[in-house]
C-alpha cells in the first residue's frame, strides 16, 4: 500500500512537469487517473475504517436512554408523553427473526404510569447507528465515563458497548446507586463532569404532560402551592391557596409580591401505578399515595407474550426498587418585577439534609447552603457564586444534587461555586436514609417578586444497582429483597429499616481491577449485562479487548409519515417456525416514506 501511495504521488509530480505532452497521451492517462483515483479513495476509506472509525448498530437497550437498541415508540394516550421501550426481547438476535409466539403487548408511561396497549402494532425500529473512534485508544488511555466499545471477555467474537467506570488498579464499590473508588484513606465518590452528568439525567415528571383525566377525577397534582404546618398531608406540607397560583391549562405558576412571606411551590411524587389506572377506569375510589422517587426505567416498562418476556402483565413490571436521591430540577422563570429584599430559593432534599440555593434576583448572587433537619434545622453556608440573573427578564434554570455535588445552570451557563459545591458526606459506608420529606423532595420558594414559572421538568441520575450474577448465591435472595423495597416506597421509615438491615449484603458490590484493565457498566443498570454480572475473576475488560470510543449517533432511525404517521409497509416481519420462517403480515418491519430523526443525531456523552 505504501508503494502504491508513493507511486501515485510521484506520478502526480511527473504529470506537472509534462504539461505539454500530446493530447492523445493525456486522454489515456486521464482514464487511468480516474481508475486509480477511485481505487485510492477506496483505500483511504478502508484505512479510515480500519484505523480511525467504524460504524456499529446498537443491538440491545443496555445503554438506554443514552443509546437505544431495537425499540418501539408511541405517545401516551393519557398524558401525551413520548414513550420509548426496548423491543429486543421479540427477536432472535442471531437471525433477526421474531421469536415464535413472542410479541410486545403494552408499555407503561414513565411520566404518568398509564399502561398503553396501542404499542403492540407500532413499528419496531433497529438500534441506533453510531460511530466509534479507534484512534484515542491506540495512542492514549481511556477516560473514565467514556462510552466505549470492546470485545466481550467471555465471548471475544461479540462487541459490547458500555460506560467505562473503573480504571486500572482501582478497587471499585457500587453502593446506593453511586460508584466509589476505595482509597487508603477511605471511599471517594467518582463524579461525572457537570455537562456529562446533565446529559445523562432521566425524566421523572414533565409537568407539560399532565394526565388531565385522572387529575379531574381527584388524583392530586404533583406540583402545588403549600405551606408548612404542624400536621400536613406530606412531611408537614399542606396545600395552600396563597402564594403560587397555578394555571392548569398552560401549566404555569405565578406569584405576586403581596407580602414578604416565603411561599413554596412543592413537588410531591404522586406517581399513579397501573392498578390506580385500573381503579380509575372502573370508576372505583382512588387511593393516591406519595412515594419515594425510585430507579424506574421507562425503557424497560413493557409487557409481552412469550417466554422471552420477564413481564407478561403490568404487575410484573419493575417500577423501581431503590430510592434515588440524586435529583435535577429544570424550569423557566419569567421575572416581571422585584422588590427590595426579594429572594428565590431552590431546594432538593436528601434524607435529613435539605440542600438549598438562594438567589437574589436583583444582584444575581447565589448562595448554597445545607439545612440539617436533625439539628433543629441548622443552616450551614457552603458556597457563593454569581449568576446572570439581574432583575426582570427570562431565565432558564437547572439546579441539582448529583454525585454529592450541587450544580446550578442559568441560561445553560454553569455557575462557579468552587469546591464548596462538593458535598462532604459520609461516603460509601454510610448512605443517608429517606424521610417523609423525600416524598416531596423538591421545592421552589419566592418572596418579593412578581414571577411566573413554566416548563417544570424533574429528572434523576442513573442508579447503578449492585446486582449479582446468576451463579452467585445472593442472586435470588437479592430479587426478593428488591421486591420488598418496592412495596415500601410509600413508607420511608419502613423502607429505611429494611434497607439498613440488608443493604450491606444486597446493595453493595466491590470489584477489584487489575493492571491494564477496565470496569464496564451500562446506563440501563437494571437490564445491563456488564462487569457486575460477569463471572468472578472475569469482571473487567483487558485493554487488548478495547475497540474504541463511541462518539456520535449518526442515524437513530427514520420517522415514518403519512397514513396516520405509520407510513406504508414495504416489508413485514418474519418469525421462526419449524419449517423455517413465515411472514407476520400484521407486523410491519419497514415503512415508507420517512424523514431523519435529526434531533437525536448528536455527540455521545
Amino acid at each position: 500500500m505504501v508503494k502504491f501511495l508513493r507511486k501515485y504521488l510521484q506520478r502526480g509530480q511527473k504529470e506537472q512537469s509534462e504539461a505539454a505532452a500530446p493530447e492523445k497521451l493525456k486522454r489515456k492517462e486521464s482514464t487511468r487517473d480516474t481508475v486509480e483515483s477511485i481505487l485510492f479513495a477506496f483505500i483511504l476509506a478502508f484505512m479510515f475504517r480500519t484505523f480511525e472509525a467504524e460504524a456499529f448498530v446498537i443491538p440491545t437497550g443496555s445503554m438506554a436512554p443514552t443509546l437505544y437498541g431495537r425499540h418501539k415508540e408511541t405517545t401516551c394516550t393519557q398524558c401525551g408523553f413520548h414513550i420509548t421501550v426496548g423491543a429486543s426481547d421479540e427477536v432472535v438476535r442471531e437471525s433477526g427473526l421474531l421469536e415464535h409466539d413472542s410479541r410486545l403487548e403494552t408499555a407503561i408511561c414513565p411520566n404518568c404510569g398509564f399502561e398503553n396497549d396501542q404499542i403492540r402494532n407500532e413499528l419496531a425500529f433497529n438500534g441506533d447507528r453510531i460511530l466509534v473512534n479507534k484512534y484515542p485508544y491506540e495512542f492514549g488511555a481511556p477516560d473514565r465515563w467514556d462510552v466505549f466499545v470492546f470485545k466481550n471477555p467471555q465471548e471475544p467474537e461479540t462487541n459490547y458497548i458500555k460506560r467505562l467506570a473503573g480504571l486500572p488498579n482501582e478497587l471499585i464499590r457500587i453502593r446506593g446507586g453511586n460508584v466509589y473508588r476505595i482509597n487508603d484513606d477511605g471511599p471517594e465518590i467518582l463524579r461525572k463532569s457537570p455537562d456529562k452528568q446533565r446529559a445523562l439525567q432521566i425524566p421523572v415528571y414533565d409537568d407539560n404532560f399532565a394526565p388531565v383525566e385522572i387529575l379531574a377525577a381527584g388524583w392530586p397534582e404533583r406540583w402545588a402551592s403549600v405551606r408548612e404546618g404542624e400536621v400536613g398531608q406530606i412531611a408537614n406540607f399542606v396545600e395552600s391557596e396563597e402564594g403560587w397560583q397555578p394555571n392548569r391549562d398552560d401549566r404555569t405558576y405565578t406569584i405576586t409580591p403581596e407580602d414578604e412571606s416565603l411561599h413554596w411551590l412543592r413537588y410531591r411524587h404522586f406517581m399513579p401505578h397501573p392498578e390506580d389506572w385500573v381503579a380509575f377506569r372502573n370508576s372505583k375510589e382512588l387511593d393516591p399515595r406519595a412515594r419515594l422517587i425510585s430507579d424506574f426505567c421507562g425503557y424497560n416498562a413493557y409487557t409481552g407474550e412469550g417466554r422471552r418476556f420477564d413481564s407478561q402483565s403490568a404487575e410484573d413490571v419493575d417500577l423501581g426498587r431503590y430510592w434515588v436521591r440524586d435529583l435535577t430540577i429544570n424550569f423557566d422563570l419569567e421575572i416581571d418585577s422585584v422588590s427590595p429584599d426579594s429572594r428565590i430559593i431552590l431546594e432538593v432534599c436528601e434524607g435529613t439534609s435539605w440542600y438549598r440555593c438562594e438567589i437574589n434576583p436583583e444582584t444575581g448572587e447565589a448562595v448554597l447552603s445545607e439545612i440539617n433537619s436533625m439539628l433543629n434545622e441548622r443552616r450551614e453556608e457552603l458556597a457563593t457564586g454569581q449568576t446572570s440573573i439581574s432583575g426582570p427578564g427570562s431565565y432558564s434554570i437547572t439546579f441539582c444534587n448529583v454525585d454529592d455535588r450541587l450544580c446550578l445552570w442559568v441560561n445553560n451557563s454553569l455557575v462557579d461555586f468552587g469546591d464548596g459545591a462538593n458535598l462532604a458526606v459520609a461516603g460509601a459506608t454510610e448512605i443517608p436514609f429517606p424521610t417523609d420529606r423525600d416524598l416531596a423532595p423538591v421545592g421552589i420558594a419566592a418572596s418579593g417578586v412578581d414571577a411566573t414559572i413554566s416548563n417544570l421538568l424533574l429528572e434523576r441520575d442513573i442508579y447503578y444497582r449492585a446486582d449479582f450474577g446468576i451463579n452467585d448465591d445472593r442472586y435470588y435472595r437479592n430479587s426478593a429483597f428488591e421486591r420488598q423495597l418496592a412495596s415500601l416506597s410509600d413508607n420511608p421509615e419502613a423502607w429505611s429499616d429494611l434497607y439498613l438491615e440488608k443493604a450491606d449484603e444486597y446493595d453493595q458490590l466491590e470489584i477489584p481491577i487489575g493492571p491494564d484493565a477496565y470496569l464496564a457498566l451500562g446506563d440501563n443498570s437494571p437490564r445491563s449485562l456488564d462487569s457486575r454480572l460477569w463471572g468472578q475473576g472475569q469482571q473487567t475488560v483487558p485493554r487488548k479487548f478495547l475497540v474504541g470510543k463511541a462518539f456520535y449517533t449518526y442515524w437513530p432511525h427514520g420517522v415514518p409519515f403519512l397514513n396516520d404517521g405509520k407510513g406504508f409497509t414495504v416489508r413485514s416481519h418474519y418469525r421462526q417456525n419449524k419449517g423455517g420462517k413465515e411472514e407476520v403480515k400484521d407486523y410491519p418491519r419497514y415503512a415508507l416514506p420517512f424523514y431523519p430523526q435529526f434531533w437525536r443525531m448528536n455527540r455521545i456523552r
